[in-house]
């Protein structure tokens, strides 16, 4: 019952809550009018909100910026912070090339460069690294500041040696990538700088190396460096220059004259009349002096021919010089070394001297070398190792002159029958082998009976093995037919056989001319080649290589050799070649009625391969002389061969030139020494050079110039440094400015805002007028 009393009472609420829910509310009528007057009170009321904060905030902003522009404050670039109290790592490159020797308004280029870098290190921050770095010596370290305004102040002149800005570059970038901030500073807060002092002229600069330049910069870590180059060049600058002097070759026999051709130039502004140059030339200290004068078009250059008559046997010296007055005085001097009557000497060994009759007429004809003749017997060597040739003195046939093998610049055994055979201080191997490996030459003619095994026993020196002798007439199979041009027709291999002469045996130096006068196609000793019909058979050693092979077979393969070299090593030195050795396979001896001549060498009708031949062996192996050269550029090493025979223990050469003094005038020389090399920053100034060492009465000389280019002062564009370099990073010099504001300038610096803020201020003082006139006048209304 309870339970249903209880529901019941529930559910007798239940209508009083749905009327509660349910029941009507009076319904409001709004007056229109009253609702209008309201919603404009409230949007007026905003208006006058909006109207006065406005006006409120361009008053204050008028109050700020006057402030402010009274403060006056500077914007500063992104870019480049250098001069601010934050230190930096900072490589500066000096253009240290002569034609930084330029004279502009009482100073050099080196001189105002040194000026600006000296201004710049007076601006950076006390902490900051430096690094300074010539293109004379690109490999600097880093320093504190006053170091780096010790190193500068020392730069007071050019140096011929130096190489281009682009070098230096890769040191900077080197030096950059080590760079280490002192202890507790941030590396990532140091700003990296480069800046460059140059000329920018054309050798200043390698475009070359821009793109190697590039990657290494873009190795380096963040933050990357800023470059900074500034130009301290001289436009259209007037300068006279002696930019070569050559003259080919610069061996020449004693009848003959000393023929140099100069090339002057001139650099100016063109349309202007051309300038008249003397130029004088000087042998030998004062011993022929000469003066020519010619008229060179500014922008152009001219040759002019020296000419030296009269000329003893030796070295000499020329020098040229330029008598005009100009701005760059490095570039108006030319110095030569030249020889002549070279005593190019053959030794030729022979076991009769007139078996080596046709062979020393031979060299005597072509006139280059001077060819000695002796047995074996004259080849001796003493106690001390020394080998020595004793001969008659010319000039008293009752006395003897001795001297040493290293004095020969080719040694021949022609027909000595043995070579291994022991007498006066060893075999002919025993005697010749020091000689050959300290860089000496041998050529090795066999005669028609020789011991094949006394040759063979020299297997270090031998380029093969000698076997037996080769008859084309009893050849099985026969040799092929041979084919001249200047034969109608081909001849029988048996009767002779010629060369093979391919495109990569005509490769080979000792047959260089041949290659040119296949050429011409006109010339005796092509269209009417030699035949050999008697030779040696050979086998080559591991070491040697074949120059030629007769066309004696049908095979190339099986075509037996003609000439064969061989180069020596210096058992000291492992691996390294000094000496050479050639041998032929046929004779040259002089023919008799007991041994009949094994080919047509000498045969003087229809060619001249008699002279030819000859000659060309000596070339190859003394060196030609179309190739010796005496004349380098500052900053080249020099290599001088050393006399052949041993240096005594202890021995010093003396060196002579510009710039060398004290220590550097004796040169220590090793025993087994064979060549010297000379460079920077021992020799590196522009003149004559002499190198001699008296206790073997040697004597060599050379001479050094400037660069050519450093004479050409065309200023380069920008837009070659900038791919490196970045945009507007050439900051070109203004003698009334400072560095820094130049750089500031060219960088986008320090922005003055003083004249933006007023003019800010007067916009902003006009706005509130109008705004607050026209408010207050609308309240009047």
């Amino acid at each position: 019952m309870n339970a249903i009393l209880l529901t019941g009472a529930a559910l007798v609420g239940l209508p009083i809550l749905v009327h509660l829910l349910l029941r009507q509310e009076p319904k409001r009528l709004r007056f229109p009018a009253y609702h209008f007057l309201t919603q404009k009170l409230r949007t007026n009321q905003r208006k006058l909100r909006l109207r006065h904060l406005l006006l409120l905030l361009l008053r204050m902003g008028l109050i700020a910026l006057f402030c402010l522009a009274l403060y006056q404050p500077v914007l500063y670039s992104e870019r480049i912070h250098f001069f601010g109290e934050q230190p930096v790592a900072a490589v500066l490159i000096l253009d240290t090339s002569p034609s930084m020797g330029l004279l502009h308004e009482d100073k050099t280029r080196l001189e105002e460069a040194r000026r600006r870098a000296l201004e710049f290190l007076d601006e950076l921050p006390a902490r900051s690294a430096v690094a300074i770095l010539t293109t004379d010596d690109p490999h600097g370290r880093w320093t504190d500041i006053s170091e780096a305004r010790s190193l500068v102040q020392g730069l007071d002149q050019p140096v011929a040696s130096s190489g281009s800005v682009s070098a230096a570059l890769a040191s900077a970038y080197q030096l950059l990538a080590k760079v280490e901030p002192p202890e507790g500073d941030d590396p990532n807060a140091w700003s990296r700088l480069i800046v460059l002092y140059t000329d920018c002229t054309t050798g200043s600069w390698d475009p070359e190396r821009t793109e190697d330049l590039a990657r290494l910069r873009d190795s380096l870590p963040d933050p990357k460096p800023v470059h900074t180059v500034i130009d301290v060049g001289v436009p259209q600058p007037i300068n006279f220059a002696l930019t070569s002097a050559q003259m080919k070759p610069q061996i020449i026999a004693a009848n003959q004259p000393a023929i140099i051709t100069l090339t002057v130039t001139a650099a100016g502004p063109a349309g202007e009349e051309a300038p008249e140059i003397v130029v004088s030339a000087e042998l030998d200290q004062g011993q022929q002096v000469q003066k020519k004068t010619l008229r060179v078009p500014y922008g152009q250059s001219r040759p002019l021919r020296i000419e030296f008559q009269n000329l003893a046997p030796g070295l000499h010296n020329a020098t040229f010089r330029i008598e005009n007055t100009d701005r760059l005085i490095a570039d108006n001097s030319r110095y030569l070394t030249f020889q002549v009557g070279a005593d190019r000497n053959i030794l030729t060994i022979s076991d009769r001297p007139e078996d080596a009759l046709f062979w020393q007429a031979a060299h005597a004809a072509k006139g280059e070398f001077d060819c000695l003749v002796v047995t074996p017997e004259q080849v001796r060597r003493n106690a001390d190792g020394r080998v020595l040739v004793e001969y008659p003195d010319p000039g008293n046939p009752k006395a003897q002159v001795q001297e040493e093998l290293s004095r020969f610049d080719l040694i021949t055994l022609l027909n000595v029958r043995h070579p291994g055979l022991s007498s006066r201080g060893g075999t002919l191997w025993d005697k010749l082998r020091p000689y050959v490996q300290a860089g000496g030459k041998l050529l090795i003619i066999p005669g028609p009976e020789l011991e094949a095994e006394e040759y063979n026993s020299a297997v270090d020196l031998m380029p093969a093995q000698i076997g037996k002798v080769i008859d084309t007439r009893q050849l099985d199979p026969s040799p092929p037919p041979q084919a001249a041009p200047g034969w109608p027709e081909p001849r029988d291999g048996t009767s002779g056989v010629t060369w093979r002469l391919d495109d990569r045996t005509l490769q080979h130096p000792l047959l260089k001319d041949l290659q040119l006068w296949r050429q011409k196609g006109n010339v005796t000793e092509v269209v009417n080649p030699r035949r050999t019909w008697k030779y040696y058979s050979v086998t080559p050693a591991p070491e040697a290589a074949v120059i030629v092979r007769y066309n004696d077979h049908a095979d190339p393969n099986q075509q037996r050799p003609a000439v064969l070299e061989r180069g020596i090593a210096d058992p000291k030195e492992e691996g390294k070649i000094k000496g050479r050795v050639l041998l032929l396979t046929t004779r040259l001896d002089v023919p008799s009625s007991e041994h009949p001549p094994w080919n047509d060498y000498w045969e003087t009708e229809g060619s001249k391969w008699y002279v030819v031949f000859p000659y060309w062996l000596a070339r190859y192996l003394a060196g030609d002389i179309a190739d010796a050269n005496f004349n380098y550029t500052c900053g080249d090493v020099v290599i001088l061969p050393l006399p052949k025979t041993a240096i005594p223990r202890g021995s010093k050469a003396i060196l002579q030139g510009p710039g060398v003094v004290g220590s550097d005038q004796l040169l220590e020389l090793g025993e087994q020494q064979t060549e010297l090399r000379l460079g920077p920053p021992r020799v590196s100034q522009p003149g004559h050079y002499t190198v001699s060492l008296e206790s073997l009465g040697w004597r060599e000389a050379f001479s050094l110039n400037l660069p050519p280019q450093e004479s050409l002062l065309e200023r380069l564009s920008p837009q070659l440094y900038e791919p490196l370099t970045g945009p507007n990073s050439v900051v070109t010099l203004d003698k009334n400015r400072t560095l820094r504001e130049m750089i500031e300038r060219t960088f986008g610096g320090p922005i003055e805002l003083f004249p933006w803020l007023l003019l800010v201020l007067f916009a902003v003082y006009a706005t509130e007028a109008i705004l607050a006139n026209r408010f207050y006048a609308s309240r009047r209304r």
